[in-house]
């Protein structure tokens, strides 16, 4: 899966690169105090592209930072309580395995 990862990123960067070069025009662009820069236009797709995607990377990070911390926070045996009715977990993590008791031959 890492590898058809890095090929369509690969392709995608490939493709980027084609289109930056064919369409290297300066646009006129209006900052939000109306001063008009101009800024090539793949500067500009580059540019609006990290701004909606760096967000999202962001929270994702701290989403996934968050998860981890709760699935240490169970998977910690001392933390785990069993419900009414379960039986307490051993130290192992896992319900204790109950021992047959002896049974006398039907026979004797």
């Amino acid at each position: 899966m890492t590898i058809l990862r890095w090929i369509l990123v690969t392709a995608s960067l490939v493709a980027f690169l084609l289109l930056a070069v064919a369409n290297w025009t300066p646009v006129p662009f209006r900052l939000p105090d109306g001063v008009i820069v101009s800024i090539h236009l793949p500067m500009l797709l580059a540019a609006a592209f990290a701004a909606g995607w760096l967000p999202t990377w962001l929270f994702h990070l701290g989403a996934k930072a968050n998860w981890k911390r709760k699935l240490a926070k169970y998977e910690r045996v001392g933390d785990f309580v069993a419900p009414p009715g379960l039986p307490p977990l051993s130290p192992s993590g896992l319900p204790s395995q109950a021992q047959p008791g002896i049974v006398p031959p039907a026979g004797a």
